[in-house]
């Protein structure tokens, strides 16, 4: 591992002296280490190009595996260290503030489960950021939109929402107690969080063309806040769920879509392989406490 590093170390750096200092362990140690990979290779692994070293063919071979196998080494200390933390009632949560409000509100206030005190630290991050500090070991469980595509996070479906269209009032469509999807053809469409939630968008846009409908959107908000006060504007229509509609004070009219198929997915995941106590008496917590939002999603 000490001679993968250092020859991640002068590709990287270009040099012994460099890499030495980076590694913080000198010139001379740093090319023994990388000389020891390359007498084990049996061949050399880097070539001077002026005053700079290169990878040769053989070593651009090399770094590829190095790379991959420093990664895993990391993650696994992680893993370990994550895993130790929750033996010692050390609990780490991250949950999204794009989530529902009211699931905001139960995941602020889940109490730590069992005896002995556990410590609880939550933390606000984006979903794809909850899922890789999961993954990494720097958190244990996470709150966000599902689905969560990997293969080593268990997801339990906390809230599931139908998107609804919230329309300025006065608009053609705000007297209706229901919209078709092909009344919005023509209309001016605000997308909501499509950066930060582009999966949402997708499926939003995929689900119309199935439909034969091609929606326009022509103004992107960056927050549910930010999409309700464009449409108060009359920049468009937005498509969000009710609680995220009502959790604003914005004089908006929110009407549900007749197909009723388009829907947000709330969560909560854990690696499969963190298989404590603590870490199971809190998922089945958390799902205790989200029985009523189940049951008035709708």
């Amino acid at each position: 591992m000490d001679g993968q590093i250092a020859v991640l170390a002068v590709a990287e750096k270009g040099s012994f002296e460099a890499a030495g200092k980076y590694l913080g362990i000198g010139k001379s140690a740093a090319r023994k280490r990388v000389q020891s990979v390359e007498s084990e290779a049996g061949t050399s692994l880097f070539r001077m190009v002026g005053r700079v070293m290169v990878p040769t063919e053989a070593g651009n071979l090399y770094l590829l595996s190095a790379r991959e196998s420093v990664r895993q080494a990391w993650l696994g200390l992680d893993r370990v260290q994550a895993f130790h933390r929750a033996q010692t009632n050390d609990l780490r949560i991250g949950y999204s503030t794009y989530l529902n409000t009211r699931l905001l509100d139960i995941i602020r206030r889940i109490p730590p489960p069992g005896v002995g005190s556990p410590s609880v630290t939550r933390e606000s991050l984006m979903t794809h950021q909850i899922v890789a500090g999961i993954l990494q070991g720097a958190l244990h469980i996470g709150f966000g939109i599902l689905p969560v595509l990997e293969p080593e996070l268990f997801t339990r479906l906390l809230v599931e929402e139908p998107l609804m269209a919230c329309l300025p009032v006065g608009h053609r469509l705000a007297t209706k107690s229901s919209i078709r999807p092909e009344e919005l053809a023509d209309e001016p469409m605000v997308s909501v969080v499509r950066k930060v939630l582009p999966g949402r968008h997708e499926d939003i846009v995929a689900h119309f063309e199935s439909l034969g409908i091609s929606l326009r959107f022509t103004s992107e908000a960056a927050s549910s806040k930010e999409a309700l006060w464009l449409v108060t504007q009359n920049a468009g229509v937005a498509l969000m769920t009710r609680f995220s509609a009502m959790s604003h004070r914005f004089d908006v009219v929110v009407r549900p879509l007749s197909d009723r198929l388009l829907t947000v997915k709330s969560g909560i995941f854990t690696r499969r392989d963190h298989d404590q106590k603590l870490i199971h008496d809190f998922v089945d917590l958390a799902w205790a406490e989200t029985v009523a939002l189940r049951g008035n999603s709708s």
